[in-house]
């Protein structure tokens, strides 16, 4: 394996990578280019569209010696991206770490790094985080540990946000977290990239354009994404994102719209210039399906963070991560991935951007919107593991 060394341009919302930077480390013969590891199930927040279902009474997580493992893993196969996520994996506490509460992750920062080094391999390591609970003394630490954060950003309405979030105050504490990472240097040219994650949904639709500047404004990466209807967000989907159903719900030209004014504010307020094409900022589609996979808190391997257990790959409690990606279940997922069905708008045989591989839409909001009926709502029951390769419902490219 020929293990390069060159600088991975990060995306830290989108698994890290924009496809080009995959193509070319998969061409080097990387075969893991990515991990996500839930660390933890439980959270600070009670967010209404969270696919994790996380909450405060949550259990989930992995253990130390269970991430440890997988770390291990991940610099055997050359892995470029060790991303943790939650819940917040800031208040990951496993039952067999005996150190402070609130240290576990950065333990686990510190053993990746130094786990890499040993081999002279390059990793990039990101954390998905809330930003709520993030002091001034954790926001140090992050930066001088070259971490990458993705964080949740919904709305500049405190209102709005505490609605999403599902707890009153959460809004106020969130802007106080950015406040404590701006001032130790995140948003500076060389600072670990950041990313806000903006999900959205009826409830702020009209409040992303100014989370979108207000991102810019701060040298944060926008990342916007329409949201997927699972885990909780089942319970809250006549607010959320429909191919089925004019209603209260979103759909697919709403989706333009946004992306159209995306573009916009870009083009006029920072030069940045590109065309809606698809539902993804900049035109940067999801590479996950390419050479990554998302562990679970519970230890299930799945191929991102929002697949059905239909389509998991294993168990890491049962099996190595090592041998799971290098499975026959696993060459076969990507090579239907990357076919997608001929009779959906996401195939590449009517999509001049899945052709061109610069897009295959969502998998997984393809597979939520199977439980859509027809102005008739959300039926859980209705949900189809096959519409996992089905057409995203946020795309507005192909009726």
């Amino acid at each position: 394996m020929n293990k390069s060394t060159e600088k991975v341009t990060l995306f830290p919302g989108m698994a890290g990578v924009t496809r080009d930077m995959v193509s070319k480390m998969r061409a080097e013969g990387v075969e893991l280019f990515s991990v996500d590891m839930m660390v933890t199930q439980k959270c600070n927040f009670r967010c209404i569209y969270c696919y994790a279902d996380g909450a405060p009474e949550r259990t989930k997580q992995l253990t130390m010696e269970e991430a440890k493992s997988i770390v291990c893993d991940c610099v055997g196969m050359g892995v470029r991206v060790v991303n943790m996520q939650g819940g917040e994996p800031l208040i990951w506490h496993p039952p067999d770490w005996k150190g402070k509460k609130g240290e576990a992750l950065f333990h686990l920062i510190t053993y990746v790094k130094e786990s890499f080094e040993k081999r002279d391999l390059p990793v990039n390591i990101v954390s998905f985080t809330d930003v709520a609970i993030i002091t001034k003394e954790k926001a140090k630490r992050l930066i001088d540990s070259s971490v990458s954060l993705c964080c949740k950003l919904d709305s500049l309405n405190e209102a709005t946000q505490d609605r999403l979030l599902g707890r009153e105050g959460g809004a106020r504490k969130i802007m106080q977290g950015f406040q404590n990472l701006m001032e130790v240097g995140y948003g500076k040219s060389d600072a670990p990239p950041l990313s806000t994650n903006t999900v959205v949904t009826a409830i702020n639709y009209n409040d992303v354009p100014e989370v979108f500047r207000w991102s810019r404004s701060h040298s944060f990466r926008p990342f916007v994404i329409p949201v997927h209807v699972h885990g909780r967000a089942k319970d809250y989907s006549s607010s959320m994102l429909s191919g089925k159903s004019g209603g209260t719900t979103l759909d697919s030209g709403d989706i333009k719209k946004l992306f159209e004014k995306l573009a916009e504010i870009d083009g006029k307020e920072f030069g940045i210039h590109w065309k809606a094409e698809s539902p993804w900022v900049e035109n940067k589609a999801c590479s996950r399906h390419l050479g990554g996979v998302h562990v679970r808190a519970d230890g299930i391997v799945v191929p991102c963070s929002e697949a059905p257990d239909y389509w998991a790959l294993g168990d890491i409690r049962a099996s190595s991560l090592r041998d799971m990606v290098f499975s026959p279940k696993v060459k076969k997922f990507r090579e239907i991935y990357s076919q997608l069905h001929e009779s959906t708008k996401c195939s590449p045989t009517r999509c001049p951007l899945s052709a061109e591989n610069r897009c295959y839409g969502c998998r997984t909001r393809a597979y939520d919107d199977s439980g859509f009926v027809e102005n008739s709502g959300f039926d859980p029951a209705r949900l189809d593991p096959e519409a996992f390769f089905a057409g995203d419902p946020a795309c507005w490219r192909i009726a």
